[in-house]
């Protein structure tokens, strides 16, 4: 392994597409007291800033305008930042609470280590002049942290500045004073506060997964992938994955780690965790957006899981009854779950955990029915979903239906949009019917 060095100021471009950049810039300081400072500078004056991500309300409640004068508000699902007495302005600081906060379908804005450091996600801080569309798609972004840190983006290190062009979901930003290591991999920013078996696990369990997904769907394009494991060590009680172009990320916000690896049950469900989060890596490794809508989450989750428990079930052998046992726990949730909503609506019932289990269910079917038709099976069908959207520039259910049938049947491609759509009188039979079209020629 070696280690990371690159220039003390670092100014990057990162690939954006062509459309037209936000008028609002957005500049970063870390404070040596440890305060975050957020500003914006808009090109013209305005009423209000409004922001691309809104999963919640929860900015009203962590930022805190410098000036009295301005405020947080939320309105019909949307967060602004504005003034109190109305006028217009082009300039606004605020001050960041830096630590984890839990946001539903969306990633922290921080997620701290337990030596200090921490990883910043750009993403939540993108803001536009007093609407957000489809136009405001890309933000000059710079970033300024003490002399006794440096920033690592992009799997490379800065000094105490960086200026890049930031755009579509943003990406994780390391600020702090560990170095990275490069493995044959990934470039890796593993927390030193995790305990040795979890280290060791980053070490040899990720590369495996990551060999086994590249030869179910592919090799990632572009540069070699950032892994990043946080462990705050803090009074919490939850976890959060994730990945982004060439990034993956975990993230652990309780304290007692240490004692929870001596359980099998949290290893394995570590394992999954570890799974799921590579398998994502691969499944978006070109460059159209496969899921547009929340409601189409199943599609990526649900794979993402079924391939989880396939992965545990070759490199993993022992794991098979926990396997079996969590695809069937998926399956009875799934249940509970379409028995008061279908599952086209749980995005917006606060059930998003359905896209996980339900879409498990759905995935696991089309493995029996491809299968079935000896055509291949559920990392194949996705590589070829994958390149239909790139033909088409666009991806969604319709396109992977499309080609669900044409490596099954037209009659299997209905019955799970029926299972997605419909409300289900009884989900439990909606299922034994899945799984009997899979089985159908």
């Amino acid at each position: 392994m070696k280690r990371l060095f690159c220039s003390f100021m670092l100014f990057l471009i990162l690939p954006v597409g062509s459309v037209k950049a936000s008028s609002v810039d957005i500049a970063v300081v870390k404070q040596s007291n440890q305060q975050w400072i957020l500003s914006y500078q808009a090109s013209e004056p305005v009423t209000k800033l409004a922001f691309v991500r809104n999963p919640d309300k929860t900015r009203t409640e962590r930022w805190e305008p410098v000036s009295d004068g301005f405020h947080l508000i939320y309105k019909e699902g949307q967060e602004y930042l504005l003034r109190k007495d109305g006028a217009v302005f082009s300039e606004v600081s605020v001050r960041l609470t830096p630590t984890y906060t839990h946001l539903a379908k969306d990633y922290a804005p921080f997620s701290p280590f337990s030596d200090g450091g921490t990883l910043i996600y750009t993403g939540r801080l993108f803001a536009c002049a007093n609407t957000c569309d489809d136009n405001n798609n890309q933000w000059q972004f710079s970033l300024q942290v003490p002399d006794n840190e440096h920033i690592l983006i992009d799997s490379q290190i800065a000094g105490e500045q960086a200026s890049w062009t930031d755009s579509d979901n943003g990406m994780n930003v390391y600020v702090g004073s560990q170095t990275p290591l490069e493995t044959q991999n990934v470039v890796a920013m593993v927390d030193p506060g995790l305990p040795e078996n979890m280290k060791h696990a980053l070490d040899t369990d990720i590369p495996e997964l990551m060999l086994y997904f590249e030869q179910q769907l592919g090799k990632i394009n572009g540069k070699k992938p950032v892994l990043f494991a946080s462990y705050a060590n803090v009074n919490g009680h939850s976890s959060q994955g994730g990945t982004l172009p060439n990034q993956i990320f975990m993230h652990w916000n309780v304290n007692n780690l240490h004692r929870k690896t001596k359980d099998s049950k949290f290893l394995n469900d570590t394992l999954w965790f570890f799974a799921h989060e590579v398998a994502h890596l691969y499944q978006f490794s070109g460059d159209v957006e496969l899921v547009g809508n929340d409601n189409e989450a199943w599609l990526h989750e649900g794979h993402a899981d079924w391939l989880a428990a396939k992965a545990l079930l070759v490199l993993y052998p022992d794991t098979d009854l926990y396997v079996k046992s969590k695809v069937e726990r998926a399956k009875t949730r799934c249940i509970e779950g379409l028995d008061k909503m279908t599952l086209s609506q749980a995005s917006t019932q606060g059930r998003f955990d359905l896209y996980y289990t339900c879409g498990l269910v759905i995935h696991h079917a089309v493995d029996k029915a491809l299968q079935k038709h000896d055509s291949g099976d559920s990392a194949s069908v996705w590589r070829a979903f994958s390149q239909q959207a790139e033909q088409l520039g666009t991806g969604g259910i319709d396109v992977f239906l499309a080609v669900v049938q044409g490596n099954t049947s037209e009659s299997f491609a209905k019955q799970i949009r029926l299972f997605v759509e419909k409300q289900q009188g009884n989900p439990e039979q909606a299922i034994e019917a899945l799984m009997r079209a899979a089985l159908q020629q």
